[in-house]
């Protein structure tokens, strides 16, 4: 089987020796990596809001989760999800991980309007796990956050994850992983780009490191700037989204 492999700058994209059918599901798998990315963000900014315990009704609605992922999804992608068809592949994985996370925003509504209490529990690695969850249902493809110090087992980088978060470490910043291979009998792209330490981040990842966070997990005690993880795209090759 061909296979191949190369680290590619963020800004500029070289599909190189493939064809239409791979070339779509690698654009494919840059755009869920863009969402899940904005929707992290917009979750993220939340977190005083959603951790308020003087609040109930937060007003951090689907409807509004909806309205400030457009605008962030469109700002990093260029893409605007109300444009988007069900009726071609890249339109319904686009749609597809937008429902999902209409879906955990709006099963999270009691979790986060609760009233009295501090940590609600509803942050972003929660947000992109349950995302990714639902995801695979609808569509076959993986949608994960990995990380070489991950916090849950369902973060725990496989081997091949293991291998490119290393390289991605050490090729400096911006870089992102492409690879047709085979995931156990499957032929895959999977798709692997770096989450960098952002100042909404710091708090619960930051210093002091070794100190217990919100969440009582121990900081790692990154900087603002700092490779965190990445999220790793399993798409297959074979896959079509119209038939899930």
């Amino acid at each position: 089987m061909k296979k191949w492999m190369v680290l590619i700058p963020a800004v500029v994209f070289m599909f190189i020796n493939q064809t239409a059918a791979q070339e779509g599901l690698q654009t494919i798998a840059v755009a869920l990596a863009d969402y899940l990315t904005a929707g992290r963000a917009v979750v993220a900014d939340k977190q005083l809001l959603i951790n308020d315990p003087s609040k109930g009704d937060k007003g951090f609605t689907p409807q509004v989760y909806e309205e400030l992922v457009s605008e962030e999804f469109k700002k990093r992608s260029g893409i605007d999800i109300k444009s988007l068809s069900p009726n071609d592949d890249f339109g319904r994985a686009i749609i597809a991980i937008h429902e999902s996370a209409m879906e955990v925003v709006t099963e999270a509504q009691s979790q986060i309007n609760e009233p009295g209490k501090e940590f609600k529990g509803f942050i972003p690695a929660v947000f992109g796990r349950k995302v990714g969850d639902k995801l695979y249902r609808k569509s076959g493809i993986t949608v994960k956050q990995t990380s070489l110090k991950f916090r849950g087992e369902y973060n725990k980088p496989d081997d091949f994850e293991v291998a490119v978060l290393n390289k991605l470490e050490g090729s400096g910043k911006g870089n992102t992983y492409y690879e047709e291979t085979k995931f156990g009998n499957m032929r895959v792209l999977r798709y692997v780009v770096p989450l960098y330490i952002e100042k909404s981040c710091l708090p619960c990842h930051g210093d002091p490191a070794g100190e217990k966070d919100i969440t009582g997990k121990i900081k790692e005690g990154y900087k603002e700037g700092d490779m965190r993880g990445a999220i790793s795209i399993i798409a297959p090759i074979k896959c079509v989204l119209g038939n899930n």
